[in-house]
């Protein structure tokens, strides 16, 4: 086979690892081309140092790459087109509607169509709306990275048929190399407190040193951070548990929120307790030393970083939210699920799943590898091989 993958920009999203997840394996016995808007992205040096074609349109936005994607279309020839995000899988479709080569086209949605555009303006609404109802309804197969995310699109195009869901593929197992306390100065931007080194099951509690907890994800209104800072609190003032640090891993996406909770912090004086590390390309040194992995969420598309946390053995609790961490999760069985911005219950599910893992260690990582690249590779694969 002949695959593109067409997304507009390689940045850090979900959606990019997707793709250089898939891409790695099917690489070794199938033609891949990427195609984006332009070379720019962390993940665009990704491409270039791992030697995977790619090759940049060349355009500020993604409706001006129309006639340029046709032309890329008809002189590489693919069988299928893998594209993703609203308005790069709507320029795809048409793209592929204008070409002499007629492909198999496959849009992918990586985010609650309901949830993750509420806080958009109306216009951006409507447009994400219209897309999803008038030009999905072209494509061959529509997939999103959960089952809570298919439910959303399911009713605008009325066509279930069109619709699946294939879950993301883990980046990271438990064989990453132990966390060494010392290169964390040169990983982040931020200097965190007390690192305690991990036991034998990532679920027992630390005996003689904090317990570290773990949170990853850029700082926005949609991780809310805020209920986690919180539940930090109640434990401190209310549950007498000092001896717990909690690292945040994710760049500041969003300044406003970022003031907010440092605001909350300050007043609280919860600085012993907190750090911001920001944005690491080395997250899984992270994982390897966390005693409990915390999802406070409003909304997610997926969640890979649960499935990062479990891949790496560590107990999780999340909040219940749309979608993908129930999913992940088995409804509780491989971890805790609170209601969303309810930060008393999250605190004391953090002191139980600290005290009483939901499940084994080895059932953690048993899940994770349910999400392995291999895995979720060949399902893409099993999906395009259906449609050519």
């Amino acid at each position: 086979m002949r695959i593109i993958f067409r997304i507009s920009y390689m940045g850090f999203g979900g959606a990019e690892q997707v793709f250089l997840s898939v891409a790695r394996t099917l690489m070794q016995e199938h033609d891949v081309l990427f195609v984006t808007d332009s070379a720019e992205g962390a993940s665009y040096t990704t491409l270039l140092n791992e030697n995977i074609p790619v090759r940049s349109l060349d355009v500020k936005r993604t409706f001006m790459s129309l006639l340029r994607f046709k032309r890329v279309i008809d002189a590489f020839k693919p069988d299928v087109i893998l594209s993703a995000y609203p308005d790069t899988n709507a320029a795809c479709l048409l793209s592929a509607a204008m070409a002499r080569h007629q492909a198999k086209v496959v849009v992918s949605e990586h985010a609650s169509i309901v949830e993750h555009f509420q806080h958009k303006s109306a216009l951006t609404r409507l447009k994400v709306r219209l897309i999803v109802q008038c030009l999905y309804r072209l494509a061959d197969q529509v997939v999103a990275v959960s089952e809570g995310v298919m439910n959303d699109i399911v009713p605008l195009i009325k066509r279930a048929d069109k619709c699946c869901f294939i879950h993301n593929p883990v980046r990271f197992d438990q064989t990453a190399p132990a966390f060494d306390a010392r290169s964390i100065h040169q990983t982040t931007d931020a200097q965190p407190s007390v690192i305690a080194q991990t036991d034998d099951d990532a679920g027992a509690v630390k005996k003689g040193g904090s317990k570290t907890i773990l949170a990853v994800g850029r700082v926005t209104p949609q991780k809310d951070y805020m209920t986690l800072l919180r539940a930090v609190r109640y434990l401190i003032e209310t549950q007498h548990q000092d001896d717990i640090q909690v690292m945040i891993v994710g760049g500041t996406h969003d300044k406003a929120e970022m003031a907010r909770l440092t605001e909350y912090i300050e007043r609280h004086q919860l600085q012993p307790y907190i750090t911001f590390v920001g944005f690491s390309d080395q997250v899984e040194r992270y994982y390897a030393q966390a005693d409990l992995f915390v999802l406070s969420s409003a909304w997610e598309g997926f969640g890979n970083v649960i499935v990062e946390a479990l891949a790496f053995g560590v107990p999780v609790v999340s909040t219940d939210c749309r979608s993908g961490p129930a999913e992940i999760l088995q409804d509780g069985q491989f971890g805790r699920l609170v209601t969303v911005g309810d930060s008393t219950t999250l605190a004391m599910s953090m002191i139980d799943e600290l005290d009483t893992p939901s499940c084994t260690r080895a059932a953690r990582l048993e899940r994770a590898a349910q999400f392995s690249e291999r895995e979720i590779s060949q399902r893409y694969k099993t999906l395009f091989e259906a449609l050519v």
